[in-house]
């Protein structure tokens, strides 16, 4: 049930953390609260905005050293998969305990999905991101090949490219959650329908390891590919020494300040894989600390931060994307801005954000699976192991990690999927 601002004691002070927001966004910050505060006279926030790099450390110390004179936040900004560490130990209150049916329809189903763990929401969706793939059109006219849409078309793409250029086509970041991301675009599943294995020990994961393996060894892809990441793949596409990056569309802007003749020779188009599975999405989120003695306040505001008018405010300001679903009436988001690769970007943004999905959703013991998943498919680039050998270990690794249950021991020995 929706809480109404009388439920309110006098005096409530909520403590609300963001991620690295101030000092760009202070005035949009400062704006919200101010409306919120009008609002709710009983409600007081205190903003504190913590770097980036300490946010995860902070939290973590906050809620384990919380005391009268050391409160912990109420309202934090976090990631899903951050947010599902804590949520994992019960630190986070649920907020379909505290908003109305009403209220929860007001997000997109998809961004509200990224915010579950076991069959619990553990935190709001606020504002999402999607990469778009940039393209330069030089170095594919001269190879004769077009962006590519799918995943098998990017080979033959690579081939051309390599042959007639001497440049690489795309960069496949191995960091962050890009590989388990990639694995679901070319048609694999993550885990098994019942949740207790690894999804893809079967033909489909075998075709990815071996795409990338081919990838890396016909020399289709730069060779430190399998020590650096995002940074570097744009980094190689600024310099024109890769032809495609998968990346957000707030990388536009950045082009075209530090090199307007590159950006004029910047083409968009939809994720590579878009065919074969839905768009993927990231969200942060807005969670409410479980020990919170104001959770009812606490997610009055939680609620104020995202809806409709303010995340759309936000994303004039910011070139991100709004998880409300009434924030994609505003006009802002089909007026022309006058510039055409701009306008693009986002509007291809927004269609993938519309029917996208986390492709990668939070999952207990992450951490472990995403860095066991990059390792193993590194080796099989590299030729250490076999595709085969490699999802084995994959399997018992996974197995062991996730719940389970006792009947599917006997399977887990034998390799074969339940």
């Amino acid at each position: 049930m929706a809480v109404s601002c009388g439920a309110f004691a006098t005096g409530v002070e909520v403590q609300f953390w963001t991620m690295q927001l101030s000092p760009f966004h202070d005035a949009y910050i400062r704006g919200v609260i101010s409306s919120f505060e009008k609002q709710n006279p009983d409600v007081r926030v205190k903003w504190v905005d913590v770097p980036w790099s300490e946010m995860e450390k902070k939290t973590l110390t906050a809620v384990a050293s919380a005391s009268p004179r050391r409160p912990a936040p109420d309202v934090v900004n976090l990631n899903p998969q951050f947010a599902s560490k804590l949520a994992e130990f019960g630190a986070l209150a649920d907020p379909e305990k505290f908003l109305s049916a009403e209220e929860i329809r007001a997000y997109l189903p998809a961004a509200w999905k990224a915010n579950r763990l076991d069959g619990k929401t553990f935190a709001l969706p606020w504002y999402l991101t999607t990469s778009v793939l940039l393209y330069n059109k030089t170095l594919l006219a001269r190879a004769g090949v077009e962006a590519p849409t799918t995943f098998a078309g990017l080979l033959p793409a690579a081939q051309k490219v390599r042959a007639t250029t001497g440049r690489y086509a795309y960069f496949p970041a191995l960091d962050g959650s890009t590989p388990l991301e990639t694995l679901v675009s070319m048609g694999a599943s993550i885990l098994s329908a019942n949740g207790c294995r690894a999804g893809f020990v079967n033909e489909r994961g075998e075709h990815v390891f071996n795409f990338h393996q081919q990838l890396y060894q016909d020399g289709l892809v730069p060779k430190n590919v399998v020590t650096e990441g995002h940074r570097k793949a744009v980094e190689m596409f600024l310099s024109g020494q890769v032809a495609m990056v998968s990346t957000g569309m707030q990388f536009l802007q950045f082009i075209k300040t530090n090199n307007p003749a590159f950006y004029a020779n910047v083409g968009v188009k939809l994720q590579i894989g878009v065919g074969e599975s839905p768009p993927n999405i990231a969200a942060m989120n807005i969670a409410v600390l479980d020990q919170s003695p104001n959770k009812k306040a606490a997610f009055r505001f939680a609620v104020f931060l995202t809806n409709a008018a303010n995340q759309t405010e936000f994303a004039r300001r910011v070139p991100i994307l709004p998880s409300s679903v009434k924030s994609y009436d505003a006009p802002f988001f089909t007026t022309s801005s006058g510039d055409r690769l701009l306008d693009e970007a986002r509007a291809l943004s927004v269609e993938q954000v519309k029917r996208g999905e986390v492709l990668v959703p939070p999952m207990r013991n992450y951490n472990k699976f995403r860095s066991d998943y990059a390792r193993n498919l590194q080796a099989v680039m590299l030729n250490r192991k076999t595709t085969r050998q490699a999802l084995s270990e994959i399997d018992t690794t996974w197995s062991a990690l996730l719940p389970c249950p006792t009947k599917f021991a006997a399977r887990a020995v034998s390799g074969t999927q339940p």
